[in-house]
């Protein structure tokens, strides 16, 4: 018996570095400019849900840090380090969270979300409402107004949570094994609008953290823009991580069996 956990623990490893070094390859490409700090929004949120899939969440940890610090030195990389080497926390609780989804444990999964929107709400150095303080908008789009009262920052964040813990997200861990494409690339879709909102919100705390309060200027312009990127990110993993997924659906099984 102590061989064959052995023998699981090693595969488990194997697949992990494995995984690591297919997080490093989105890790390196850039999607978007940060704003209010020197770097570059990468496409890594793309491959999470496979990670998720395969590696139980300490592991997903495991291979987001890895993925994070070698991609980090890799020459003319976008993934470069910007928070003091904490850049893998938001991947990695983004990975952790659709983990804990698949393996049907929603009350962690919900609870580590609300934990993180709590920190992020608590931080002196960051905008909990924005539409009275956004910039002008450039001509002819000037007569533009957000409604008043303010808008919450984290709206998007909100609809995410509904998410987690509404019915698709119930039994969403059977799609990944037994559901037809379409039923699959819905389940990688709600799996990925979760982990990647809270790989925003875990990024803005750390953006608070870091820059202080010089961050406050910046919510109203990150506010406008993030939608989009997380749109980005949500449609490229369902038109990544479907085909690979499908692809490895009697190793899906298999390790699911193995787990059990």
């Amino acid at each position: 018996m102590q061989i064959r956990q052995t023998r699981f623990d090693t595969k488990r490893i194997t697949l992990t570095a494995s995984l690591a070094a297919l997080y490093i390859i989105p890790r390196t490409i850039p999607l978007d400019r940060l704003i209010g700090v020197s770097g570059a929004i990468t496409f890594s949120g793309v491959i999470t849900p496979v990670l998720g899939v395969f590696l139980a969440p300490s592991y997903g940890i495991l291979a987001v840090f890895l993925g994070t610090m070698i991609a980090a030195f890799i020459p003319g990389s976008a993934g470069t380090l910007k928070f003091g080497g904490l850049d893998f926390l938001g991947g990695a609780l983004n990975v952790a969270l659709i983990s804990l989804l698949i393996r049907g444990r929603r009350t962690e999964a919900t609870l580590m979300y609300v934990a993180i929107l709590s920190l992020f709400v608590i931080n002196p150095n960051t905008e909990i409402f924005v539409g009275a303080n956004l910039p002008n908008l450039p001509p002819p789009f000037q007569w533009l107004r957000l409604p008043s009262p303010p808008v919450p920052y984290l709206w998007l964040h909100l609809v995410a949570l509904a998410v987690l813990v509404s019915p698709l997200t119930r039994n969403v861990r059977d799609s990944f094994v037994f559901g037809a494409r379409e039923d699959l690339a819905k389940a990688v879709l709600v799996v990925a609008f979760i982990g990647t909102m809270i790989e925003h919100v875990t990024g803005g705390i750390l953006f608070a953290s870091v820059v202080g309060a010089g961050a406050l200027r910046f919510w109203p312009a990150i506010f406008l823009v993030y939608p989009f990127e997380r749109a980005i990110i949500v449609l490229g993993a369902v038109l990544v991580c479907t085909p690979l997924l499908l692809a490895s659906r009697d190793l899906i099984a298999r390790y699911r069996l193995q787990e059990k």
